[in-house]
């Protein structure tokens, strides 16, 4: 049986869709919300309701880059003009809230950069890894939350992809959102074996 499948609009899976993440506490998965009305990123842990708020442009255009001595993680935090005094500052790992030395990086003159950050498979505001992510011979694959991914396996294992007959005339051009997925998943070579890792993403808890 030929399975279809019809796209939806270009950016129906966007930045400022919720966003699943890993809690820097317990590890489990968090949701990111942004609020655009009133521009604020909250992200709330599910399992151990961890919650932080942050605005993510404006004040908070610095960027705060560590290795815990504790951990050994590697993690990132934006911060506030008013707490930044020079290029280290002393901050605490979200992994274990030990404190250590920071580089202090100024992103007052490229505050776009903030929302590049979801292609290396993190949130554009915290910079917590996404949940729904894995590697496919080098290359990360990784997806919003669970709506993104299903449209991802529906996408990839279809026949047939179209979109609706009136598109072009509803949205004003012929952009879709499988434009924004990179080549290697579409390639005809790669789908099969894609769309058996998505589906195992699917099974996390």
């Amino acid at each position: 049986m030929v399975k279809r499948f019809t796209d939806v609009k270009f950016n129906t899976f966007s930045l400022w869709a919720d966003m699943v993440v890993v809690c820097p506490k317990c590890e489990k998965a968090g949701i990111v919300h942004f609020v655009q009305e009133h521009h604020v990123a909250i992200f709330q842990c599910e399992a151990c309701y961890t919650k932080k708020e942050i605005i993510p442009c404006g004040d908070y255009a610095f960027e705060v880059t560590a290795q815990c001595t504790s951990s050994g993680k590697y993690f990132r935090l934006s911060m506030p003009q008013n707490k930044i005094h020079g290029s280290k500052i002393r901050v605490k790992c979200p992994y274990c809230e030990e404190f250590v030395i920071g580089n202090v990086f100024d992103h007052r003159d490229q505050q776009h950069i903030v929302l590049s950050d979801i292609r290396h498979a993190e949130d554009p505001f915290f910079h917590y890894p996404l949940y729904f992510q894995a590697s496919f011979r080098g290359k990360t694959i990784w997806a919003l939350n669970r709506e993104h991914l299903q449209y991802m396996i529906d996408f990839l294992s279809a026949d047939i992809r179209t979109v609706q007959p009136d598109y072009y005339k509803i949205y004003k051009t012929m952009r879709s959102q499988s434009d924004i997925l990179p080549a290697f998943m579409k390639s005809a070579k790669n789908r099969d074996e894609i769309v058996k890792i998505l589906m195992k993403l699917q099974m996390k808890g």
